[in-house]
């Protein structure tokens, strides 16, 4: 896959972060199991959320970057559920 499949994926799933979205998503994710540290770490979100389209952890990290606003208001939105970003 290539930069554009990347860029229309991370386009198509800004459109998907609502609410119920991300929590089937990352209460998906849960079930499988938590993280190191709990919950479900935005590495694994993001490479779940894209699939295929990703091969490379700089893709992740360029999906996450334009990603991560969506998510957070997303999240914010989630009462069970909590954006925390590290040190």
């Amino acid at each position: 896959m290539g930069f554009q499949e990347l860029r229309q994926r991370v386009e198509s799933l800004k459109e998907q972060m609502t609410p119920d979205f991300v929590e089937s998503v990352v209460r998906e994710l849960l079930r499988q199991g938590e993280d190191v540290g709990g919950g479900v770490n935005a590495f694994r979100l993001m490479r779940h959320l894209l699939g295929d389209v990703v091969r490379r952890d700089a893709e992740v990290t360029w999906a996450y970057t334009r990603l991560k606003p969506a998510l957070a208001a997303a999240l914010g939105q989630i009462p069970s559920l909590y954006f925390f970003e590290g040190d």
